[in-house]
């Protein structure tokens, strides 16, 4: 009998380390063609065991503000559970003002979390990028800056990401020009992973940072009310 309890302790632990040692990945794609804007998100931990889909199919600029559908979809493969979400968001001035609300009081209850969030994002490494984009003016010479433009774009953006994360691979992307119309079609694509047990132990160091649970707890309801039910008590 002890050999058995000495057995699935050694499992669990086994089970443990192979868990720590996995990598949550995240693929992001954008895309833009014409008017039709789309957002895919694709999160796999414990080695694709659980997985979570984000798509975001439509994206409308209005009058009221940023509209957008998401669709929402997270599947445990080991416990056998699929659930998913769906409906309309909407970001506009009343949403902004919360949120610049929820940001002022995470801030005041925790210590130095901008430099906490900086060293969490240095654990992180891209494996894939890529961006590709095809636009046009409408006339030639006006094409021919907004390409260069473009390119001048790509570069500060991937030398934005290799400060703030860590680049492992070589950024692969082109600017198309199309003289014969007017065109802007936007693809881009990049994975991401950072291990499991740097999540766990960053996630760690965060508890001492932590000045007011109260405040914490009123940011995050003000992050998920209804825009204008935002909590003020």
């Amino acid at each position: 009998m002890v050999f058995w309890y000495w057995a699935a302790a050694a499992c669990f632990l086994a089970a443990v380390v192979a868990a720590c040692l996995s990598f949550v990945r995240v693929r992001i794609r954008y895309s833009r063609s014409g008017k039709l804007d789309q957002l895919v998100v694709i999160v796999h931990a414990l080695y694709g065991l659980y997985r979570i889909n984000v798509e975001i199919p439509t994206i409308k600029l209005s009058k009221t503000g940023l509209s957008y559908h998401v669709k929402e979809q997270t599947e445990a493969t080991g416990a056998g559970q699929t659930s998913s979400n769906s409906g309309k968001r909407l970001i506009n001035l009343r949403s902004l003002r919360r949120l610049k609300l929820a940001i002022r009081e995470i801030l005041a209850s925790v210590r130095e979390l901008r430099g906490w969030m900086f060293e969490g994002l240095r654990k992180i490494e891209c494996t894939r990028y890529r961006m590709d984009i095809r636009i046009g003016t409408g006339d030639a010479a006006s094409t021919a800056v907004a390409t260069g433009l473009c390119w001048s774009i790509m570069g500060i953006a991937t030398g934005v990401l290799d400060r703030f994360v860590k680049l492992r691979t070589h950024p692969h992307g082109q600017v198309e020009p199309v003289y014969a119309g007017i065109e802007l079609s936007i693809v881009w694509e990049a994975d991401f992973r950072i291990r499991t047990s740097a999540v766990l132990a960053h996630g760690l160091r965060l508890l001492p940072r932590l000045r007011y649970g109260s405040a914490l707890r009123k940011a995050y309801r003000d992050w998920r009310a209804v825009p204008g039910q935002a909590s003020r008590t």
